[in-house]
């Protein structure tokens, strides 16, 4: 009997949780905040501020999340050294996080950036 009942408070128990949250990729909390310099950004992130007509650099950035390089992830060659063709070589890591693409310097943008889909 005392089991029936701890099995039914148990799983009343279960379905009462509320549902867990998708935990927010750290590199992307704060995008997109107005900042000075590179420390008033979060995770990873850089200062990245746009000029006036001028060319002159404006007192106040964004901060955005830099694209990782190609060569992420991947192993050194060093000459003379087999190389690892199978198919057990690891892929490189996406160069930004999940819902996220990167997007190539140029039009006024110096660096690659991650922005979102």
């Amino acid at each position: 009997m005392h089991a029936l009942l701890a099995a039914l408070y148990l799983l009343a128990a279960a379905e009462a949780r509320p549902a867990r949250k998708v935990s927010r990729d750290p590199r992307t909390a704060g995008l997109g905040r107005y900042c000075k310099q590179n420390s008033n950004c979060g995770h990873g992130q850089r200062c990245l501020k746009e000029s006036d007509a001028n060319g002159r650099p404006k007192e106040q950035g964004l901060c955005v999340l830099p694209c990782a390089s190609f060569e992420a992830g991947t192993t050194k060659v060093i000459p003379g050294a087999p190389v690892d063709v199978s198919k057990k070589a690891k892929k490189p890591p996406p160069r930004c996080p999940p819902k996220y693409q990167c997007r190539t310097a140029g039009a006024g943008v110096p660096i690659d950036i991650c922005v979102k889909e």
